[in-house]
């Protein structure tokens, strides 16, 4: 009975659900080669084969769709999928994204937040909402911000190493001036670190923002030790190693003066 139990613990999982969960981190993967995406439709369509109700993979369908350019049959996709499953996250998503590239943006707000709704775990759906809540290029309001943030921390909640939901937290609260928040946030963010998806250096760079957020707070010491952190980052640029050094030497006089 061990045996078996061990073989089956160990067997390859054939299920509808397992092709599903592998199309959607082959459609994560940042690879211009097009070749995971390729992967990833094949497993949605397998995912399919076994479960032909199975509305996120059709859902996901849609998104690569989407991503090749042809938007009819995108949508296509994604009003198949809400037919089958009227409570699809994904399916919302997608159709937000036809309202939001319309132009319709408190319409696409209003299917990103059905989608929070029906799917308050789903990752897709909080990262659009609250991407699309705090866009810096549509003019978000301090309401907006704010309704924006428990969709970071519920992300952060799934996954404490979420290093996207980490960053847009600290810069959510930065706008709001909660410099207290963004210290925090923007401290995770140097916990984590690069990782092996990242396509370029740039965490270093967080060294600025988190000193920013110390000196608002009279925190100089703290501040300059970040500043310094920049300096000696591998990958700093010029103009910021300059900015650097320029707020090290303002704060050291600053700390003179107050002596």
């Amino acid at each position: 009975m061990f045996v078996l139990a061990f073989l089956l613990m160990f067997a390859p999982q054939d299920t509808a659900q397992v092709h599903f969960e592998r199309g959607r981190a082959l459609f994560e993967e940042h690879d211009d080669s097009g070749d995971a995406e390729r992967e990833a439709e094949s497993e949605f369509r397998r995912a399919l084969g076994l479960d032909p109700k199975l509305a996120a993979a059709v859902a996901y369908l849609g998104f690569i769709e989407a991503g090749r350019g042809r938007h009819t049959e995108a949508e296509a996709a994604y009003r198949r999928a809400i037919a089958m499953d009227p409570r699809s996250p994904e399916a919302r998503v997608g159709l937000a994204w036809i309202s939001l590239r319309a132009g319709k943006r408190d319409e696409g707000l209003g299917e990103l937040r059905q989608a929070v709704k029906d799917g308050p775990k789903n990752r897709l759906a909080l990262r659009e909402l609250a991407g699309a809540l705090a866009s810096e290029t549509a003019d978000a309001t301090v309401e907006m911000v704010r309704e924006a943030i428990p969709c970071w921390e519920a992300l952060i909640v799934l996954d404490r190493d979420d290093r996207d939901a980490r960053y847009d937290l600290a810069r959510a609260y930065r706008r709001l001036k909660d410099w207290p928040g963004a210290e925090r946030e923007f401290r995770e963010v140097l916990r984590i670190g690069q990782t092996p998806d990242d396509m370029d250096v740039w965490v270093y760079a967080v060294h600025l923002d988190l000193a920013e957020a110390l000196e608002r707070q009279g925190k100089y010491d703290e501040a300059i030790r970040e500043y310094e952190a920049l300096v000696a980052s591998e990958g700093a640029g010029e103009d910021e190693i300059g900015l650097a050094k320029s707020r090290i030497e303002a704060l050291r006089k600053i700390k003179t003066q107050r002596r």
